[in-house]
Formats: structure tokens, sequence, C-alpha cells
């Protein structure tokens, strides 16, 4: 008796639809993979946050790369992590072009490092032992469950969206094993800037086609030097920046706005509070902390970045600084206090947030503490 192989696993090849679009050659799906803004935990050493969001730089890099997408590569969906960083720029890609981002779990960004589980190259002969690996979960657990975890996701976006122009926005590591199974890699390494796109598609010779990777044409006339750190941070040895100490003794220390602070013992823990423009960047933190879920929506890019740090040092996610992208992407009556410059009339989509039993909220820009 031989011993024989066993069967090959038989594997179900889906029909993915195929369109002319122009490129001399039809295609199905097409897939744009896209890296979050520079994150406050990009810079800022350290700052301990599970969530952080985007910094003023951050926010530019993703409005530009929306712009840019809009002309450049139009989507059918655009799908995000759930962290906020990412779903910050997906909000900046999808709204220029009319869409609202799906949240998918799975493309959060790893929290525990596989890169020691992962076997060296040859630094002359790179494609020496890059087909002799194949990780498992007792020589690379942390990679292999970040992998696996990753893989589902896109399998899942695949099949759902099959034959549609479709934008992944992630982070630098789910971008990684991204791009290494499109490229049919079990360990490439890919280094993805801050809002860096690559663009894969579904030819009709059925099998995916890297048409390219890490593109940043739209940050090509963006200064990173007219978006400075905020003036509680200095500079380290390794060029990152460190929050000084006095940040966190001016949230301590700080006084809410006067018109507003009343709203702090007024708010039921399923309350939610929508703050436009408010007058600083620690007002909504100390107000908020007791509701359900809070927004602060200002086109003050440096006042996101400061209230975003401020709400991350207290881990306080129910809180999120915005960019005001219209229509809002909330559902009618999702708010139950809305609160507002004075001098700013409650607009229709301000109204369509606003709880039919909701509460109103006016306040002066120039009474900042009372």
């Amino acid at each position: 008796m031989t011993d024989t192989a066993p069967p090959a696993p038989q594997i179900n090849f889906p029909e993915v639809p195929l369109a002319d679009r122009g490129h001399g050659y039809r295609v199905g799906t097409e897939l744009f993979l896209v890296r979050h803004g520079e994150s406050m935990r990009n810079i800022y050493s350290n700052l301990v946050c599970y969530d952080p969001n985007l910094t003023a730089l951050g926010w530019a890099q993703a409005l530009r790369l929306g712009e840019w997408m809009a002309e450049h590569a139009p989507v059918d969906v655009v799908v995000t992590s759930p962290l906020r960083r990412a779903h910050s720029t997906a909000l900046a890609v999808a709204n220029p072009q009319g869409l609202t981002p799906v949240v998918i779990t799975g493309l959060e960004e790893f929290s525990q490092e596989f890169f020691h589980e992962i076997p060296v190259h040859h630094p002359t002969m790179p494609w020496l032992g890059r087909d002799c690996w194949t990780p498992e979960f007792a020589q690379a657990p942390n990679f292999v469950a970040f992998r696996d975890r990753v893989l589902a996701a896109l399998s899942e976006v695949l099949e759902i969206y099959s034959g549609q122009r479709i934008c992944i926005v992630s982070h630098g590591g789910t971008m990684n094993v991204l791009i290494a199974a499109l490229a049919g890699s079990s360990h490439l390494s890919v280094w993805n800037e801050n809002t860096g796109v690559s663009y894969f598609v579904w030819p009709e010779w059925k099998r995916w086609l890297m048409r390219y990777v890490n593109r940043t044409d739209h940050l090509r006339d963006l200064n990173p030097d007219d978006y400075p750190r905020v003036p509680e941070s200095d500079r380290t040895d390794n060029g990152q920046w460190r929050l000084r100490d006095d940040l966190f003794r001016d949230w301590a220390e700080a006084r809410p706005h006067s018109q507003l602070s009343y709203l702090a013992n007024g708010l039921r823990r399923s309350d939610r509070i929508l703050f436009v423009r408010p007058p600083d960047a620690i007002t909504p933190v100390r107000v908020a902390l007791r509701s359900r879920q809070a927004v602060v929506l200002s086109e003050d890019l440096f006042e996101l970045e400061a209230g975003e740090l401020r709400r991350a040092m207290l881990n306080a996610n129910h809180i999120r600084f915005q960019y005001p992208f219209h229509p809002l992407p909330y559902p009618d009556g999702h708010f139950d206090y809305v609160a507002i410059p004075e001098t700013e009339a409650l607009n229709d989509e301000l109204q369509r947030v606003l709880a039919p039993h909701g509460k109103l909220v006016f306040f002066a820009q120039d009474g900042r503490h009372g």
C-alpha cells in the first residue's frame, strides 16, 4: 500500500461581473486601499490612548484626499475601520462623493507587535526563503491572529461589494496584510504614508492586478510646517513630540464656558449632545463627561486637535471632535441637545438631528470663562 497525497480542497471561484471602464480591458472589482491621515499617536510619543483621532495636519491630509479621490478615483462605497482616525479619514473621502462610510469590524490596527515572529530576508538575494515559510499559529500567534482577522474582513468586503469600486480606509499594519494578500505574499513589507492610496483591480484574466501603491499626489502642495504642534509639546530627539505636564494641568484647572457649564449637571447618562463651533476646546470635554455621546463640530483643524488631545487623555471615547461634513452623518432626532453660537441660526440639518423634544442651547463666543 502506497501513501497518496490528500486530494486538494475544492475552492469555489465566484464570478465577478466585468465591465469596460476605460482601462483597455474589462475589469470587475476595483479596490482602493487608503491609510488614515496623521494621527495624534503618530506624533505625540507619550500620549496613552486607545483610539486617537487625527491631528490638524491629519485632517488637512484627509480633506485633500477626499477632493482628489472625488475627481480622480471615484468609488461606489467607502468602507472603514471603526477606529476614529480611520473613520474621520473615511468621512473626508465619502462626503465629496455623496456617500456614507460603512464600518466593518476586523480592519482595526494590531494591538500586539508581531515583527519578531516573521523570518528575516536575505539582503542580497531577497527571493531566498520567501516560499518556504507558511505562518502557523504555534510559531507566529500574534501575526496569524491579526492576519486572519484582517483577511476575514477583506473577504467580507469583496463578497458584499463584488464588481464595484471600493475604498477601504484602514491602518498601516492592516494595509500591509491587505497588500500582501492581494500580491500573493505571506510576509510582504510595505510602508504606507498617511493618506497614501494603493489601487488594485480584478481584470478579465482573473488575478489581482496592482496598478499603484502608496500614491500621494494629493499631498504635493501641502506644507506640514503650516500645521504646528500644540504649544504644550516639545520636540524629541527622534523627531516626535512629547506633551508637557502643563497640558494635563491645563485641563484640570480650566473652567468651561459660563453659559454652558450648567449642562454638566443637567445631562443624563442617556443624553446625546452636539456642539457646533464651541468657544474653546475644553468646554465640550468638561461638560459632556456624563453624556451618552457628544459630537463637536468645527472647521478649525487646530481646535479639533486640541479638543481630541484633551478627550484622549481621559479616554472619553463617547466624545468625538469632527469636521462638519454635510449632510450630518447622524439619523433624524439623534441629539437631545444642540449647542450653537448665538449668532448662528438653526439650519435644516441641525433641526433634523435635534430630537422633537430636544433642547437648543445658545452661547456667546466671547464669554468662554465665567
